[in-house]
């Protein structure tokens, strides 16, 4: 295969030269071997096609000056199969024998590695799902012996439609497990708050009943009733019982009531008002919340009666969910939708977060939208405003596209909370374009800015040159961004491929077009 260039200020100047072995009609591997001034490496992907299912591997070792007299590696792999009785399996492993090897050879940009297993089965009526996963943290303020590394979860959810009953009824059991290597049953004063070596074992069984009705004025009501039962099993944790259990029965009655107009030039306009009376009974078992740190408040999930991920937690109480929807589809081609939403609750509710929008009684105000048209614009944007109408958090993305040019543009704003691990304000904006300059030449670039640190942290720039049988990259790009085990880099980068022939390639924008 073609050769290509690159050069790097952490691992110098250097040749890539890649070999593609065919090792029969449904297995090959491609070897490519990398000499740089600072560095020399093996990198290698293998891939294999069976009757049922794929593997494939990558990888690389490598030597260099970074890390003198050290081997470095990684290993990334992937499959999936497809078992008997509509089973599907499917596994990935990821690892490396130092933190930084993949930033600084730009294999990948993860600061934690997981490697998983799962089998699973989505029929008509029932879902079926079992998974090992193993973590393993790059990050520097994290450790791996008091993380939870090695997570089990089993879950089983059939749904049924009683005739006399009406309705839809669902039974779900699950079975959740998370493991510490720490053998510590206490914190050992690590600034993370964490008992150190504390293992968590799950049983949970829900079963739920909801019903649909349309009522007159097309007003729509759904009823909804439930009870789950948890069971946990808590080890190496001095401050905990070793049992604990809670029982959470649930009630709500939703009402919408969709009104519709078209306009005189065929514009139509929906608003949905919204609103739900929920209660949640019982009360949180003796246990640490492991799994609930990180919540997300959306209008997702915005009727749930209970926000937290996992059932280590739970909201209780009365709430009053109120809100509308509003969608417009215009005869021109642009459409557009809006929702806003609120919950009042009766009690506070402990365990949010300060920026998760949920802390205390009553929820933040929710404000989410979307508007996209012909001409290839597409925004959209979600925020969390307080009480006082400050701004907790915020989401946009917007880009344009047309025929030889796009545009793309994010910004995330989070404020300062301690609780997600987070003493500053977050504040970034990032940038990406590319430009057709014509047939067979493409420009493009990126730029990752940090506004609260006030300087970039990721930029690049790219040259491609393209037709119907070759394909060169020339890329530019700067890290700027360090820690202690990481420094700013720049990378150039010289890509020379074979396309090959291929009737069915949907971009005939390259090839070459005969003319009477």
């Amino acid at each position: 295969m073609i050769p290509s260039l690159s050069s790097s200020s952490t691992l110098g100047a250097g040749i890539n030269l890649p070999y593609f072995i065919k090792m029969g009609d449904h297995r090959d591997l491609t070897l490519t071997s990398s000499l740089r001034t600072k560095s020399r490496s093996l990198e290698f992907e293998y891939r294999q096609a069976f009757f049922n299912g794929d593997i494939s591997f990558e990888g690389a070792i490598s030597r260099d000056d970074q890390l003198p007299g050290e081997t470095r590696a990684y290993l990334f792999a992937e499959g999936s199969f497809d078992l008997r009785h509509d089973f599907k399996l499917s596994f990935d492993l990821e690892a490396t024998r130092d933190d930084t090897y993949l930033v600084d050879y730009n294999f990948s940009d993860k600061d934690r590695l997981d490697s998983a297993v799962a089998v699973t089965r989505a029929k008509r009526d029932s879902y079926t799902n079992a998974s090992l996963v193993h973590y393993h943290t790059l990050r520097v303020d994290e450790d791996n012996a008091t993380i939870p590394s090695l997570i089990a979860d089993f879950e089983h959810e059939r749904r049924y439609f009683p005739s006399k009953l009406g309705g839809e009824l669902r039974l779900n059991g699950s079975i959740h497990s998370h493991y510490r290597t720490s053998d510590l049953s206490t914190d050992s004063g690590d600034d993370d708050d964490v008992v150190d070596g504390r293992d968590v074992k799950r049983l949970g069984f829900e079963a739920n009943w909801r019903r649909s009705y349309t009522l007159q004025g097309g007003l729509q009501a759904q009823v909804f009733t439930g009870v789950t039962a948890d069971q946990f099993y808590t080890s190496q944790d001095a401050s905990l019982p070793s049992q604990a259990s809670s029982i959470t029965p649930m009630a709500a009655l939703a009402l919408r009531w969709p009104l519709q107009k078209f306009t005189a030039n065929g514009t139509q306009h929906v608003v949905e008002p919204f609103v739900q009376l929920g209660w949640v009974g019982g009360t949180d078992a003796d246990v640490e919340n492991d799994e609930s740190t990180r919540v997300e408040f959306d209008e997702g999930n915005l009727l749930s009666l209970s926000h937290f991920p996992a059932a280590d937690r739970r909201e209780r109480g009365e709430s009053l969910t109120y809100g509308v929807n509003w969608s417009r589809t215009g005869s021109e081609g642009w459409e557009s939708t809006l929702t806003l939403g609120h919950i009042l609750r009766s009690d506070t509710q402990d365990g949010f977060s300060a920026s998760s929008g949920l802390s205390g009684r009553n929820s933040d105000l929710l404000v989410a939208g979307q508007i996209s048209g012909p001409t290839g614009l597409a925004l959209t944007g979600r925020a969390l405003f307080d009480t006082n109408f400050a701004l907790t958090k915020a989401e946009a993305r917007g880009t344009y596209q047309r025929n030889r040019f796009g545009l793309g543009a994010s910004y995330v704003w989070l404020d300062a909370d301690a609780d997600e691990d987070r003493d500053d304000v977050v504040a970034e904006l990032s940038f990406d374009g590319l430009y057709r300059v014509s047939r067979h030449w493409t420009a493009s670039t990126n730029m990752r800015f940090d506004i609260t640190a006030e300087r970039a942290a990721e930029a690049g720039l790219g040259l491609q040159y393209r037709n119907e049988c070759m394909k060169v990259d020339l890329s530019l790009s700067r890290r700027f961004t360090s820690s202690t085990i990481l420094s700013p880099s720049t990378d150039v980068s010289l890509t020379v491929g074979l396309l090959g022939f291929n009737a069915s390639s949907r971009d005939k924008s390259y090839a070459r077009q005969c003319k009477d």
